[in-house]
């Protein structure tokens, strides 16, 4: 039901950035425009989507929350609850990610036919 390509917008303390997510049959993979890569799973509990994963960042990205630029690529994972009513409104959420607080918006673009 949830199957679909998703735009996510998001800031944090320091800065903004954008996004793709797609959510096929319980995976998820994406990319943000500064080519970080978002790699997980997720379920449907109730009212939330919840989603696992793995973002990989590339050399040289510094993250919206204002961590600086690294040399080599590096990952580091979260756990995430969005509520499905903030996805339908477009209402920001904020999330507690590792490097720090980050504010989102899923935007759903289309469906995906099985």
């Amino acid at each position: 039901m949830w199957d679909g390509i998703y735009s996510i917008h998001f800031r944090g303390a320091a800065d903004w950035g954008i996004g793709m997510l797609v959510l096929e049959r319980g995976r998820i993979t994406g990319a943000d425009a500064l080519g970080a890569l978002y790699d997980g799973t997720y379920i449907v509990a109730g009212s939330e989507i919840e989603a696992w994963m793995t973002i990989t960042v590339p050399p040289g990205v510094k993250l919206v929350q204002g961590t600086p630029a690294q040399p080599k690529s590096y990952q580091f994972q979260t756990n995430l609850r969005v509520p499905v009513n903030a996805i339908q409104t477009q209402q920001p959420v904020l999330m507690e990610l590792p490097p720090g607080p980050v504010n989102m918006i899923f935007r759903r673009l289309r469906t995906l036919d099985s």
